[in-house]
């Protein structure tokens, strides 16, 4: 797997750039650059298989927290509008429309969690305890919004 994941990336990588001219020779480069992955594959092998399950999580738990906003209506007030019979209105926009670099600043800081979860630096050198994060940070998540939820009824 990690042969074929490689080989792929290369040569689209090659591909896309077109470099060099001949396809023949860029797929001959490809080859040879995804033998040198062999020798390394059983340890990338099982960082792949751990982070596919990670990010599984993260996802659902990502697709919850969107659903969770859309049940509870929770909107960004950007202000009044008024249309052309003079009917006053309130526009209001999506709060993942409004802060998407925050999202996308999380979505990152998430992937990054899922691949120290998955042993992702104990191969590069780095000890770490052998702990969830990304299920951490989501239970901390949905603990944040239940109290939040509470809150919002007083």
């Amino acid at each position: 797997m990690p042969w074929l994941l490689t080989f792929a990336i290369v040569f689209g990588i090659l591909e896309h750039y077109n470099v060099p001219k001949s396809k023949s020779a860029r797929t001959i480069i490809s080859l040879v650059l995804a033998f040198f992955v062999i020798p390394v594959s059983e340890p990338v092998v099982t960082i792949l298989g751990k982070m596919g399950m990670g990010l599984i999580m993260l996802f659902a738990g990502l697709l919850f927290i969107l659903i969770l906003f859309e049940i509870t209506g929770t909107r960004h007030y950007i202000g009044t509008f008024e249309d052309k019979e003079g009917k006053r209105g309130v526009h209001k926009q999506k709060i993942t429309e409004r802060y998407y670099r925050t999202f996308g600043v999380a979505l990152a800081i998430l992937a990054v969690m899922v691949f120290i979860g998955a042993g992702g630096l104990q191969y590069l050198g780095y000890p770490v305890p052998s702990i969830n994060y990304p299920l951490v940070f989501f239970i901390g998540i949905i603990v944040l919004m239940i109290w939040w939820m509470v809150r919002e009824g007083k």
